[in-house]
């Protein structure tokens, strides 16, 4: 039995028909299909290093640049160093060659007021504390305060170079660019007198101080400190002679201690 199929026209639009009837599903599949979870990766937030941040807050200036170098200038004063009165109370000359070249039966030579210089270099053991060296030079006039008659001179009775060492901590009060701070020393002190000579010496002492830095920028800073030293001291066997041929008695008082009193303004430089 022979069947016959009857063949239909393909013409484009059948076949533009086709195509449609399958891929039509699979659209439909594709916007229909549930959210895995699955997004786009977000770019990285650059965050700052911890280790790389300077500053003592958090700012600039702090693991980056640890040491700090300060120059400064004041003024200087100081404490009594002996007194002198003839026993008898007359009026002698005394000699300038071991510090007089003036006339009074009694005196007391001290330490005046001028200006110092100083250097320090620390470095930062944490947020708080560090460690300091410093040196401090003065050449500070002994006065010679005198009864002359019925009133009181000053006379001019010898100088000394003041070389000041010191070793130390420092602490900052606050934290911040700026602050207060207070330090402690370990203080070696030399007096080199310039006539006097028997007065030369060098002691131990301490030295406390306080102060305040304002900062100007990572580098540089403005720096103002008072402070106060003490240390040991002895005459030994310096008498001071008058021009008398015959030396008078004397009631002759000495000190033990020298203490210095500081004020001083500067630069520090961090690095």
């Amino acid at each position: 039995m022979n069947v016959r199929f009857k063949q239909f026209p393909v013409g484009p639009w059948t076949w533009l028909l086709l195509v449609l009837v399958l891929f039509a599903p699979m659209t439909v599949s594709g916007q229909t299909r549930s959210d895995t979870g699955r997004h786009k990766p977000k770019p990285p937030v650059e965050t700052a290093d911890d280790s790389t941040s300077t500053g003592r807050s958090g700012k600039s200036g702090a693991v980056a640049r640890p040491w700090h170098f300060g120059i400064g200038g004041g003024v200087q004063g100081g404490s009594d160093l002996f007194r002198v009165e003839v026993v008898d109370g007359p009026s002698v000359p005394w000699d300038p060659e071991t510090g007089g070249g003036f006339q009074s039966p009694r005196f007391t030579a001290s330490l005046d007021r001028n200006f110092s210089f100083s250097l320090f270099l620390s470095r930062d053991l944490g947020s708080v504390w560090s460690v300091r060296a410093d040196l401090g030079y003065s050449r500070m006039d002994v006065a010679a305060e005198a009864l002359v008659g019925q009133i009181g001179a000053v006379f001019l009775f010898d100088r000394m170079d003041v070389l000041n060492l010191g070793l130390g901590v420092e602490a900052r009060l606050t934290k911040g660019e700026s602050y207060p701070f207070v330090n402690a020393s370990i203080l070696l002190s030399h007096l080199g007198p310039v006539r006097a000579e028997d007065l030369e010496q060098s002691n131990l002492g301490g030295r406390l101080g306080m102060g305040y830095l304002h900062s100007i920028n990572e580098v540089w800073g403005f720096r103002a400190e008072a402070r106060i030293s003490g240390t040991g001291f002895s005459v030994g066997d310096y008498v001071p002679q008058s021009e008398l041929p015959d030396q008078p008695v004397l009631n002759y008082e000495t000190q033990d201690h020298l203490v210095f009193f500081e004020f001083l303004i500067g630069m520090q430089a961090n690095f």
